[in-house]
């Protein structure tokens, strides 16, 4: 029970929706690993675009008590999309179907980093989106996930969780798991979103 408790307060701090077009919109993302502790694994990141408005997504000020190795530029779906090497700065940029980037670490006991968005540019179609993933897998490849997470579309094992941008000018983000907090960073008031939207998350799969 007192996990459940623990999610569903990390939700209402992250579910934030725009009432008009999006001014730049960023979020503190903390995650403890302390349950992994000393293992390897790799840190997944996605930003998947449909029919969306032309936007970025940029993580920076990352820290962690672990350490970092390299970064995986082997396992990796359309690249060219995402500039930049952890610790720095690495901006996604949404003009392929699939923009992922891949870094090895063995995991200390927390990290943390800051996720923006920049304005989407007019002219997106009506339904249109763009979403951010973050998720922790054992693999190069995201097929052997270091968490069993839970959204509202059933089981989404690894991605710890989603923040996705609607064409028509509203954000929402979804945890998947209790590992995880964050606090929206608004330039201006952003007030409280009431509908949740639901993500399936697409993860590569690399053929033997």
């Amino acid at each position: 029970m007192k996990f459940i408790k623990l999610q569903l307060l990390i939700v209402a701090l992250l579910f934030f929706a725009a009432t008009s077009a999006f001014a730049s919109l960023s979020y503190t993302v903390s995650v403890d690993t302390a349950s992994l502790n000393g293992q390897n694994g790799y840190l997944y990141f996605q930003y998947i675009p449909v029919n969306a408005a032309v936007s970025t997504a940029t993580v920076s000020g990352f820290a962690t008590n672990g350490t970092l190795g390299a970064q995986d530029t082997v396992d990796v779906v359309n690249g060219s999309a995402v500039t930049g090497t952890l610790p720095g700065t690495v901006v996604f940029a949404n003009t392929n179907g699939i923009n992922d980037y891949d870094h090895a670490i063995q995991f200390g006991n927390m990290m943390n980093f800051l996720l923006s968005f920049s304005n989407p540019a007019p002219g997106g179609q009506d339904g249109g989106s763009s979403t951010f993933s973050f998720g922790l897998f054992a693999d190069a490849v995201g097929n052997i996930p270091l968490l069993n997470t839970t959204g509202i579309l059933g089981s989404v094992p690894g991605t710890l969780f989603t923040v996705s941008l609607d064409n028509s000018g509203t954000a929402a983000a979804q945890i998947l798991t209790a590992n995880t907090a964050g606090v929206p960073i608004p330039a201006a008031f952003w007030p409280m979103g009431s509908g949740l939207v639901g993500l399936g998350v697409i993860r590569r799969r690399k053929l033997k």
